[in-house]
């Protein structure tokens, strides 16, 4: 006796989330393009302003997943803006990974069935996981005179805060989009 068979239909990506994310994730990376001047300086000086001001790399990954509210949508978004951007980085092919695990980390904090609505709350708390996770990302790449207590915990609550904030623009988006019936 086997279970339940879940109609193919239903296990499909839509082809107009992937397309959305993919756009998403390319402009993305053109917001990446406008900020790595900045974040670049703020990296190696403050890490705490850098925490704040690095919420902004995960934005549009973000909003690929709340709006298409299908689980990957982040991570692929995420992909295609650390492709799109590996010439550029400071870090070259290494800024790929913590792009990416910011969207990983988007998919597993947000509803895994497509039919789930998707609250603020867990929108929020979505955020502030990837902000521990990401900030715990990177430690290795900390220079000894920031690894202390006081630089570590406001670089943690610098990119909890930014990842909140990133959040809350991301409801406000989608609030937006719903209201002008774009997204559901």
């Amino acid at each position: 006796m086997s279970g339940p068979t879940v109609p193919v239909s239903s296990r499909r990506v839509p082809t107009s989330a992937l397309l959305v994310s993919a756009a998403l994730g390319a402009v993305q990376a053109l917001v990446f393009l406008a900020v790595v001047p900045i974040t670049s300086v703020l990296a190696a000086t403050s890490p705490p302003a850098y925490a704040v001001v690095a919420g902004v790399h995960t934005a549009l990954p973000f909003l690929a997943r709340v709006v298409t509210r299908v689980p990957g949508m982040a991570t692929l978004a995420a992909f295609v803006t650390g492709v799109l951007t590996v010439a550029v980085s400071p870090i070259g092919l290494l800024g790929v990974v913590p792009l990416v695990l910011g969207g990983v980390v988007l998919d597993l904090a947000l509803p895994f069935r497509r039919d789930a609505p998707v609250r603020p709350a867990r929108v929020l708390l979505a955020g502030a996981v990837t902000g521990a996770v990401l900030f715990v990302v990177a430690l290795p790449v900390f220079s000894p005179e920031h690894l202390v207590p006081p630089v570590l915990v406001a670089t943690l609550l610098g990119r909890v805060v930014g990842e909140l904030a990133v959040a809350g623009v991301v409801l406000a988006v989608r609030r937006l989009l719903r209201r002008a019936g774009v997204a559901r």
